[in-house]
């Protein structure tokens, strides 16, 4: 019962403690979590922004080659004069060394851009910023730009394609730049090293993963943290993602294949968009650590909390204990007035000194009890000792004279005052005082002598011990209750 008892009151302890902590730490995990999506999406809106800002750094430095090519007019009559291998007067030979000049500085200085090409309908050279001159098309190792020229309605476009830079080495995958002339039928085209954009949008996004589309949903260039390539199903996903849209500008979570990520998708130059993805694993992992550490502390909080309320059980059970020995003392009249170890605060001290004051006045209260009982005892025994046996004695000796004198012989009258008297002399002396069973024996023969007369036969009294044992003490009156009991008990209601 105990045990069970001290086993409640440890758990209510611990949950009064325990509860308020773990609703605090709740309330403050639920903050954090709403926190973490706050901020990844604040985030990806970012880095959405930085991919953004550096691959419009990078199209407007193809832009401004088409401006420097297209725009002026003196300019684009020499350059035409000059793929046509036409005779060129000296201020088109400056205009044109300028332009391959300009084409040497832009591919020096932006280690991204991979080359110039400028092509005029009709004519069978182009000019590029690889040989820095003029090249016929039939000697020209990268064609693959011209079918998509051939067959575009638009103006302006991106595309990605494989790229011969040289005969003899491998395509390199670059994003290509198209812009159409605008006083001449024939375009500007920029290639744009697909490895180099990549690590240069990466160092100023760390995303996990963004993504370049067109308007028609081709993918133009992916990267990121995790390299791997998109499924089919992937791709149509984001796809679609982007076309239910209605301003093209997505935000939200999105199940891909390799996880679960925070998409933001937004509108960019030459009609293409970004889509910079930040994955819920990759993410959460500094939170998870954080969660760690939280529930390292909570352990820690918890562990204390459970100490202190065993402690606080433990001290209330070592009270209940103390007054529980304090009382059952008080029982048994026995009052210890010392201060238990357990008090140690003015709460205990104050609780202490109540019980004691409430067993003062309880050990005050029975002795005075005790003292009124003593008193009236004394009283009683005073009392009894005003009526002079000598009295009584006196006037049954008178009784028994009287009885004679009507009878002038003794009667059973006389014998019942004689035996009376004896009876009342031996019941009068200290009551503390030992006795011989013979004594006893006498007295209880003169006590039924007196019964006789009244109940006559109807009992029978034997008298079986051994004589030795006469003289062995005993108390005063302790055989005759017994017979008067048997008497009146077993005689009387017959």
């Amino acid at each position: 019962m105990r045990k069970r008892n001290f086993i409640k009151s440890f758990l209510y302890y611990s949950a009064i403690i325990a509860i308020p902590i773990l609703t605090v730490f709740l309330v403050f995990l639920a903050f954090v979590f709403q926190a973490k999506q706050r901020e990844i999406r604040e985030d990806a809106e970012t880095a959405a922004q930085a991919v953004r800002d550096n691959y419009s750094l990078v199209l407007d430095s193809a832009a401004t080659q088409y401006d420097i090519l297209a725009r002026n007019p003196r300019l684009s009559i020499s350059l035409r004069g000059f793929i046509s291998h036409k005779q060129i007067g000296y201020l088109d030979v400056i205009l044109t060394n300028t332009i391959l000049s300009n084409f040497n500085s832009l591919t020096n200085n932006a280690p991204y851009i991979a080359s110039v090409y400028y092509y005029l309908d009709g004519y069978d050279s182009i000019l590029t910023s690889d040989t820095g001159g003029t090249t016929r098309l039939s000697q020209f190792s990268d064609l693959s730009w011209k079918d998509s020229y051939d067959h575009s309605d638009e103006d302006e476009w991106l595309e990605h394609r494989e790229m011969h830079q040289y005969s003899y080495t491998q395509p390199v995958p670059v994003l290509t730049y198209f812009k159409k002339l605008s006083m001449f039928k024939g375009v500007v085209m920029v290639n744009i090293y697909e490895e180099q954009l990549k690590q240069l949008i990466n160092t100023s996004s760390q995303l996990d993963r963004f993504f370049i589309l067109d308007k028609d949903g081709n993918f133009l260039l992916q990267g990121g943290a995790q390299t791997a390539q998109l499924s089919l199903e992937d791709k149509d996903l984001l796809v679609s993602r982007l076309e239910q849209s209605p301003d093209n500008a997505y935000r939200g979570w999105v199940d891909l294949s390799r996880g679960k990520y925070y998409v933001r998708i937004i509108p960019a130059d030459c009609g293409t968009y970004i889509a910079a993805c930040i994955s819920h694993s990759n993410y959460y992992q500094a939170l998870y650590t954080l969660l760690l550490q939280f529930l390292m502390v909570l352990a820690a909080v918890i562990s204390t909390s459970l100490w202190i309320a065993y402690a606080i059980t433990k001290k209330n059970f070592q009270q209940i204990d103390y007054f529980v020995e304090v009382f059952s003392d008080a029982e048994r009249g026995v009052f210890n007035p010392e201060k238990p170890a357990f008090i140690k605060d003015e709460y205990d001290i104050i609780l202490n000194n109540i019980v004691q004051l409430f067993l003062n006045q309880t050990f005050l209260r029975s002795q005075l009890a005790l003292k009124e009982q003593e008193q009236k005892l004394a009283e009683m025994t005073a009392l009894q000792l005003q009526i002079n046996p000598h009295f009584l004695f006196n006037t049954l000796q008178t009784l028994d004279f009287k009885a004679m004198e009507y009878t002038h012989k003794p009667t059973a009258v006389n014998q019942m005052i004689e035996a009376l008297s004896d009876i009342l002399k031996y019941s009068l002396q200290n009551p503390h005082s030992m006795v011989t069973l013979k004594d006893e024996i006498d007295y209880l023969k003169k006590y039924d002598s007196i019964q006789r007369y009244r109940y006559e036969d109807k009992y029978i009294l034997y008298y079986e011990y051994e004589k030795e044992l006469e003289s062995i003490p005993i108390m005063r009156l302790i055989l005759q209750p017994l017979i008067e009991n048997s008497l009146y008990h077993g005689i009387k209601p017959l």
